[in-house]
């Protein structure tokens, strides 16, 4: 199952979890500066000194709980500072292990696509600019299964791996890996709740590769054109019900209220169905049930991998009985997809929310289109 997919209810968990008030016991603290430009991200935070920079994860959305400390230096030697959980990073990481199409996305802005040197399954990818590196031997391909290729890993030995977790220290990674001494990092912007809190992860992988600056002007041009579609729709009395997903097996998997899917169809100016739930990751709901709330909702969002409403009735023909699938209310998020079906929404969506969002007032709101760019950039409608 591709990790990107399901993002939305996948938690960064490395090594042993601890304190943040211990977490700089050694350090000398009186030299280190906060960093207080981060205003939407919630689970990693910097601090500076004259001779490197910190980044601290947090397990638990809150600074309370840093489960790891990543000490970045640019120096021949390591600096003299004993944190607990610390990984040690010499930058700029020039030869960059990236095992997400999103990772890879946010180094390709930061103008780092040449430090990657491994990537998860190439299949994944629409970027022109990796398939190209791939083809070319210069982009190894390290994971089409759940498990690494991890002879090809250590053989490449790269200076940092990215990689996607779910939170489990035990099983989040390849331990035989970080015995080598290869860091790690394992990444949980999916548990982010925001639009905005995930692309401003790109601050983190820019930190990196010495890219800060360069992700401050990007991060800031998707913030304001973010907030100035979410004005757009702001006093918009009409709001139009939402919902999402198909039924895999005997469950649908709905995104909860505080999901990062249903921050973005609010600020869009619709209801999200489940809106009134508190949960940040998927509720696991019978068909009977999102029936019930759904079946009257005006529009019917990201439906797995299926290019038009017939394939939806050859999984359950019951989805013909919902009002939004009646009134051709259904829309996809696979407008550009390479030859294996993979769309670019998974790849760059969650980089640029701003993209997204336009599709979704786009969509909701047809009238605001003088304020939009006026074609998608991921969505269709499926007749």
């Amino acid at each position: 199952m591709k990790f990107n997919l399901f993002y939305f209810i996948a938690s960064v968990i490395l090594f042993c979890s601890c304190n943040n008030n211990n977490s700089i016991t050694n350090a000398n603290q009186e030299n280190l500066i906060s960093d207080s430009t981060i205003k939407y991200a919630k689970l990693f935070s910097f601090s500076y000194a004259k001779e490197y920079k910190i980044i601290h994860y947090f397990g638990k959305a809150h600074s309370n709980d840093t489960t790891a400390n990543f000490i970045l230096y640019s120096s021949e030697n390591k600096p003299n500072i004993k944190l607990k959980n610390a990984v040690f990073v010499k930058t700029p990481c020039k030869r960059i292990v990236s095992l997400s199409t999103i990772y890879t996305t946010m180094l390709t802005e930061l103008e780092c696509v040449n430090e990657i040197i491994g990537v998860e399954n190439i299949d994944y990818y629409n970027n022109a600019e990796v398939l190209k590196k791939h083809a070319a031997g210069l982009i190894s391909e390290l994971q089409r299964s759940p498990d690494i290729n991890r002879e090809e890993v250590i053989k490449i030995n790269p200076d940092i791996i990215f990689a996607f977790g779910m939170g489990n220290k035990v099983n989040d990674f390849d331990s035989k890996i970080m015995e080598k001494g290869i860091p790690v990092a394992v990444c949980i912007d999916h548990l982010e709740e925001t639009p905005l809190a995930r692309a401003e992860w790109i601050k983190f992988f820019a930190a990196f590769v010495n890219k800060e600056k360069l992700a401050n002007e990007l991060f800031l041009n998707t913030e304001k054109e973010y907030l100035r579609l979410k004005k757009i729709v702001e006093n918009f009395k009409n709001k139009p019900e939402v919902f999402t997903e198909l039924k895999f097996g005997d469950t649908w998997f709905v995104p909860g209220g505080k999901s990062y899917i249903s921050y973005l169809i609010k600020d869009a100016g619709a209801k999200y169905i489940w809106d009134d739930d508190s949960s940040k990751g998927s509720l696991p709901l019978s068909f009977e049930t999102v029936y019930r709330r759904a079946s009257k909702a005006n529009f019917w969002l990201n439906v797995s991998m299926c290019e038009n409403k017939n394939q939806m009735l050859e999984q359950d023909k019951r989805y013909a009985d919902f009002e939004a699938f009646k009134v051709n209310g259904v829309y996809n998020n696979n407008l550009v997809c390479n030859s294996k079906g993979y769309s670019t929404f998974w790849e760059t969506g969650m980089v640029f929310p701003n993209r997204i969002l336009n599709d979704f007032i786009l969509l909701f709101h047809p009238e605001a289109t003088d304020s939009l760019k006026s074609t998608f950039y991921y969505y269709k409608k499926l007749y």
